[in-house]
């Protein structure tokens, strides 16, 4: 169309510009305007690839008929909102270069775009995981899935880039553009309007990766409670285990020792410590557990014991719990001590924005 080729000329004007300069005998000064052409010559790169990606991979009707709408979702997650956004992006770069093709700044038109990728970057990034392993189990499991994928990346317009390069793009571009932006700063005079758009443009993406590492935290930290809900059993009062601020602090085992009337003195018991609660449990075989005690991690506190018992000084601590007192023992000091610090440590809860729809997305992995 007309347009891709305007914007081709542009980008390779942008290129030739900045070659020319790379190609003098002795540059008195490094380009002040290189770090601004790379950002509007990898974008028109990286907006190329991903319409290779969405055209070529997520609308072709074969591959869209070995696919269920979940595999689909995950697998493809929202990569036609992310080349939509990045289009958008793209163009309005291009307005500014072709405003003055050689004093030409991009910070601003950055930061305005950071609340836009936030919404489809931050659920993109989130889905990794997913992504990943709904990639792999295709690929090993459903050989028709295989065909077609390895025939897609044979035609030329892949350039013998396989499919799961073109699906970590975006992953690598929202770091790229920092970076980018980060030259941009070094370079800028200071005191310099330049030079708070820049800071500005670096403060928000440094936020919205934070926020994406955030989101992929909670989402591992939800997975593993989905998992363990699977796997306990309560003999005591019923706890739910699934909560979106509800993250683990600490787990292993431990030796509660037990009142020496009785035939068996000790027994092993197993910890799950996370920021807002403690459950107490005895380990069952296959990875299961029944949980024996829990309690709200503000009613706990720890105590370090010095006790020998039978001749031997045990790695010994109290843990007080539901009014009443347990023994512990743990096979170092270190593991002891360790395990204190844990239970007396505040762990306040993290209200984390996970992805809409994660919650659900957890629940229907580990149900099938």
């Amino acid at each position: 169309s007309e347009t891709a080729q305007n914007r081709e000329i542009l980008s390779q004007s942008c290129s030739d510009a900045l070659s020319i300069y790379e190609e003098l005998p002795v540059p008195l000064s490094p380009p002040p305007q290189a770090p601004p052409f790379e950002v509007v010559t990898s974008e028109a790169s990286y907006c190329r690839s991903l319409d290779i990606v969405v055209d070529h991979f997520v609308k072709s009707k074969q591959l869209g008929e070995l696919l269920t709408t979940q595999d689909r979702n995950w697998l493809f997650s929202r990569l036609a909102d992310v080349r939509a956004i990045s289009h958008s992006f793209l163009s309005k770069l291009e307005e500014r270069v072709e405003s003055d093709m050689m004093h030409f700044t991009v910070c601003d038109i950055i930061a305005r775009h950071c609340q836009r990728f936030k919404k489809v970057y931050v659920p993109y990034l989130t889905n990794q995981s997913y992504q990943d392993a709904t990639y792999q189990r295709l690929m090993d499991e459903n050989h028709g899935f295989r065909r077609v994928v390895e025939k897609l990346e044979r035609s030329p317009v892949c350039q013998r880039l396989p499919l799961r390069s073109f699906l970590i793009l975006p992953f690598q571009r929202i770091t790229r553009i920092k970076l980018l932006v980060q030259n941009i700063v070094k370079r800028t005079a200071q005191g310099t309007e330049e030079e708070v758009q820049a800071i500005k443009a670096m403060k928000l993406l440094e936020r919205l990766i934070q926020e994406s590492n955030d989101s992929i935290t909670q989402m591992k930290s939800i997975e593993s409670l989905v998992s363990l809900s699977a796997r306990v059993d309560f003999e005591c009062r019923t706890l739910p285990l699934v909560s979106q601020s509800r993250r683990l602090v600490r787990e292993g085992p431990v030796t509660e020792m037990m009142d020496f009337s009785l035939k068996e003195t000790e027994r092993s018991v197993y910890l799950h410590l996370f920021n807002d609660y403690l459950l107490l449990s005895l380990n069952k075989e296959g990875g299961r557990f029944t949980v024996i005690d829990h309690a709200p991690v503000s009613e706990l506190r720890a105590e370090n014991c010095r006790v020998k018992l039978h001749s031997l000084e045990k790695n010994l601590f109290r843990l007080h719990l539901n009014k009443k007192a347990l023994l512990l023992s743990t096979d170092t000091q270190g593991d002891k001590l360790r395990w204190i610090s844990a239970v007396s440590r505040p762990h306040p809860v993290i209200d984390y924005s996970a992805e809409q729809g994660g919650l659900e997305k957890l629940l229907y992995c580990h149900s099938a």
